[in-house]
C-alpha cells in the first residue's frame, strides 16, 4: 500500500509485476485496519510509530527521488527486478493479451505496424504494447538498479 504521493514508484513496481495499491488520500487509521496484510510504503516519518505499534510492515522512503525509492523497496523486500509488464501501470490490475487487430483504432499507425504484445486492462481499459519505448524502459531500469 503506497502513500498517494508515490505514484511513479507504484508505476515502476507494477512494471516489475508487483501487486501495488496506491492510497487515494493520506494514510489514516481506517486504511491501516483494512490493509494489515499489506506493506505500507510512505515518505512520512510521522507514521512510523503508528505503523510499528500496529505491527504493520512498512518502509519509509525519501520524498523526492523515485529512483532511490525504487532501489530501497527492491533491496528491502528482495524483489525481482525484471520487466514483467503484466499489470496496468495506472490501476494495477492484471493485463490480458488482446489481438492487435481488435485495437487497431486505438493505436497510432506507426506503432501498429511495428509493435507487438498488445495488452488490455480489464479494469480501466488502458492499452499497452511493446514498442520503441520498451528499450528506453530497460535502460532506465538498468540505470536505477546501478544506483542500488
Amino acid at each position: 500500500m503506497l502513500e498517494n504521493n508515490l505514484s511513479k514508484l507504484a508505476k515502476w513496481l507494477r512494471f516489475l509485476g508487483h501487486d501495488v495499491k496506491v492510497l487515494e488520500r493520506e494514510i489514516n487509521p481506517r486504511d491501516l485496519s483494512k490493509n494489515q496484510d499489506r506493506v505500507f510504503i510512505t515518505t512520512s516519518k510521522r507514521w512510523e510509530h503508528t505503523l510499528k505499534k500496529a505491527g504493520i510492515r512498512y518502509l519509509v522512503v525519501p520524498r523526492h527521488d523515485w529512483e532511490l525509492q525504487l532501489c530501497m523497496v527492491i533491496r528491502h523486500f528482495n524483489l525481482r527486478t525484471e520487466l514483467i509488464l503484466d499489470r496496468c501501470a495506472y490501476c494495477g490490475a492484471k493485463l490480458s493479451p488482446v489481438e492487435k487487430e481488435k485495437v487497431r483504432e486505438r493505436v497510432p499507425p506507426r506503432a501498429y505496424d511495428t509493435a507487438y504484445d498488445f495488452m488490455l486492462c480489464p479494469e480501466c481499459g488502458a492499452l499497452f504494447w511493446k514498442g520503441t519505448h520498451y528499450e528506453g524502459m530497460v535502460r532506465m531500469l538498468e540505470k536505477v538498479l546501478g544506483r542500488c
